[in-house]
């Protein structure tokens, strides 16, 4: 009998790799020690918040000390695993009349044979369709796969369900989806909870565990692992040790650097074209500016005093008359948006005023204004509208708060309504701004300008649909026609330096924002370092619990190979982020990246290797893992091996396995593996079956 590697993890160290400890909590203990100046400390907490912090502390906004916190992580004792006790298909791929898997909940391992076209896949993919509505092998087939995947030999309706037992439930939860139209994702799914009732499947929550802990590896997904978008594995991983927030703070602050890195360096980089201009226009200002501009020292305010002075009488119309030429409106298509919108949002407030739902909507409003007023006001039990004393209190407060439960769904579509109609209102007065500081009030586009923003001020929807449907159309005739006026007006009678007086002016607003993106850079760059270090930190002491369990089970699957497996880590980032698995050739030698070296089989052991662990995780709520054809490309060393390590994890966890090659159940046989393994049959008309007589070893 082969002994079992010692090595596969179950208990505390691996769960260290899900993060036990939050890691903002890490994160501002290692920021406190660190001794960063106030500035870098600030762009690290804002990367940390989000993109809107990041934006308002370039502005000079502050941002608050500490970090968004995530909800504290899943501990094992929080843990409720599921374990599954049945698949039951209908009319779904070779699978047609109902067809069901039986499986004992809890841990053990059960291998299901049978050949080519006998519906394990069908059963495996059907599975995970109910609890997650796709497949991801769908998106990798042909059109003409999507339009056959109903069965042929079974009319009635399509349907996957799945049994699962959650710890503490006394029955199973049935999981069910129901495919109602032509496309493979037109399915409709609920749940019918242990005592009867039914909810739907977000009732779970399930929807990050799915992802993060995924408890079904199908035999293309398994090649994906090391051959395919490193990224994508990077991603699960990172999800899997509980830093997806850290790695997105990173990602985030860097590409901010980026930007400022492109702010800084754009003059330098516009620099040859404006010089080149410059030496082509016979204006002495232009040569003037051209000698400023390769001189030891940039003299910016001179420059700008040159790009002001274009030789007119009249310097500020001048710059009107530029901006005029610029100036944009709004564009027609964006105002008939607004209007159709005005339009449509008035007429479905209409619809709903008067009406019950209305009058909910109204009576939820006051109720939650009076409820707010108790609040602010605890002591004060006179009603603030009739004046009657004692009318308030804790008993009307509770009265109150399960009445508005009530109303709320009742007044639900009324108040989607009005929401809508704020939008509405909310994009009309955007559409509206405020005329240029420096339009001249008393010309007609300054006239017309002034009519238009008065909208701003119109509250009825209709009636704001119709002033920016005419007023607006006034607004965009005016501004045509102030434009051109502006382009005659600007007709430049200097050899061309009004033209390059502008480009140089433009030169000079990005010198002049070059100059505040280097000081900024300068900060958030320091800040991402340090997040940076931090975060190769966190991915190497959390990964290598999961890099250890890898390195054991490839041990155990290598067999006589004399190729080992060095470790994983986590490296890059944003579209060069990748998982990097190092292997060494009998020992010596430097380590070597995998793909090089593996066959087809060796690349199949080495991504089983790598998804076996993160099953195994405590705060894993799945307490099982279905493997549709692992074997293939395995050679039978490789496949005696995987057995020995198939059946180590059934004894921690429910793994249902999916094969045609029957050297696996041979090899758990032979070896006296402790696993039941089934015959699955089909016939000529998709009636498919288990065999009666299950082999318990």
């Amino acid at each position: 009998m082969t002994r079992v590697p010692e090595g596969i993890e179950t208990g505390d160290r691996a769960e260290a790799a899900t993060g036990d400890d939050p890691t903002a909590a890490v994160l501002m203990d290692a920021l406190a020690r660190s001794g960063l100046p106030r500035g870098v400390h600030s762009w690290v907490t804002a990367a940390l918040w989000g993109e809107e912090a990041l934006q308002a502390r370039a502005q000079g906004h502050a941002v608050p000390e500490s970090p968004p916190r995530p909800p504290a992580p899943r501990t094992p004792d929080r843990v409720r695993r599921a374990y599954l006790t049945r698949i039951r298909v209908q009319g779904f791929r070779g699978i047609g009349r109902p067809a069901e898997l039986a499986f004992p909940p809890g841990p053990g391992l059960t291998v299901i044979v049978g050949r080519n076209g006998s519906g394990k896949s069908s059963f495996a993919e059907s599975a995970e369709a109910a609890l997650t509505g796709r497949n991801p092998r769908w998106d990798a087939m042909p059109t003409g796969w999507r339009d056959g995947w109903r069965n042929l030999h079974y009319d009635e309706s399509t349907e996957a369900t799945v049994d699962i037992l959650i710890a503490g439930d006394d029955a199973p939860t049935r999981i069910t989806r129901r495919w109602t139209g032509d496309s493979v994702r037109s399915a409709r799914g609920e749940i019918i909870r242990p005592d009867g009732t039914s909810a739907p499947l977000r009732a779970l929550d399930w929807g990050e565990d799915l992802v993060r802990y995924r408890p079904f590896l199908s035999y293309d997904e398994l090649g994906r692992t090391v051959s395919g978008r490193s990224a994508e594995l990077y991603d699960t991983l990172t999800a899997l040790l509980g830093l997806t927030g850290l790695a997105e703070a990173e990602r985030r602050l860097a590409r901010f650097c980026d930007s400022l890195a492109k702010r800084r360096d754009r003059p330098s980089r516009e620099l040859p074209r404006l010089l080149e201009a410059l030496h082509a226009c016979d204006d002495p200002r232009a040569a003037r500016a051209a000698e400023l501009l390769t001189g030891p020292g940039l003299d910016l305010d001179a420059l700008r005093r040159l790009a002001e002075d274009d030789g007119p009488s009249d310097p500020g119309l001048q710059v009107v008359m530029r901006r005029l030429r610029r100036l944009s409106v709004p564009e027609r298509v964006v105002m008939t948006d607004v209007v159709n919108e005005l339009r449509g949002a008035s007429m479905e407030l209409a619809m709903a005023a008067g009406n019950k739902n209305d009058h909910a909507y109204g009576v939820v409003r006051l109720l939650e204004e009076a409820v707010e007023h108790h609040q602010r006001h605890p002591g004060e039990t006179t009603c603030p509208t009739c004046d009657t004393p004692g009318a308030l209190g804790s008993d009307w407060v509770r009265r109150a708060q399960a009445r508005l439960r009530v109303l709320r769904q009742q007044a639900a579509p009324a108040a989607a309504a009005h929401e809508r109609a704020d939008a509405a209102r909310d994009q009309a007065r955007f559409l509206m701004a405020p005329a240029p500081s420096w339009l001249p009030p008393d010309s007609e586009l300054g006239r017309v300008w002034s009519l238009w923003e008065s909208g701003a001020t119109i509250t009825d929807l209709g009636e704001l649909a119709d002033h920016i449907e005419t007023v607006g159309k006034s607004l965009r005739a005016a501004a045509v026609s102030a434009r051109r006026e502006a382009s005659e007006r600007l007709e430049d009678p200097t050899g061309g330096w009004a033209e390059e007086a502008e480009r140089l002016g433009a030169w000079l607003d990005d010198a002049k924002e070059a100059l505040g993106a280097r000081d900024t850079l300068a900060e958030a760059e320091a800040a991402l370092t340090w997040l940076s270090e931090q975060a190769r930190l966190l991915r190497e002491e959390r990964l290598g619990p999961v890099a250890g369990q890898a390195e054991q089970v490839w041990f155990r699957l290598r067999q006589e190979r004399h190729i080992d497996l060095r470790g994983m880590r986590l490296i890059g980032r944003g579209a060069r982020r990748r998982v990097e698995v190092d292997v060494t050739v009998d020992g010596v030698g430097d380590q070597t990246s995998a793909p090089g070296l593996l066959s087809q089989g060796e690349f199949q052991a080495l991504a089983l290797s790598i998804c076996l662990p993160r099953t195994l995780v405590d705060g894993n709520p799945f307490g099982f893992l279905v493997l549709d054809d692992p074997v293939q490309a395995m050679d039978t060393e490789t496949v005696e091996g995987l057995s020995a390590v198939l059946a180590e994890v059934g004894r921690h966890r429910q793994l249902v396995v999916f094969t045609h090659d029957t050297r696996l159940p041979d090899a758990l046989r032979r070896l006296g593996l402790p696993a039941t393994i089934r015959t699955i049959n089909r016939d000529a008309m998709s009636n498919v079956w288990v065999s009666d007589g299950s082999d318990r070893y």
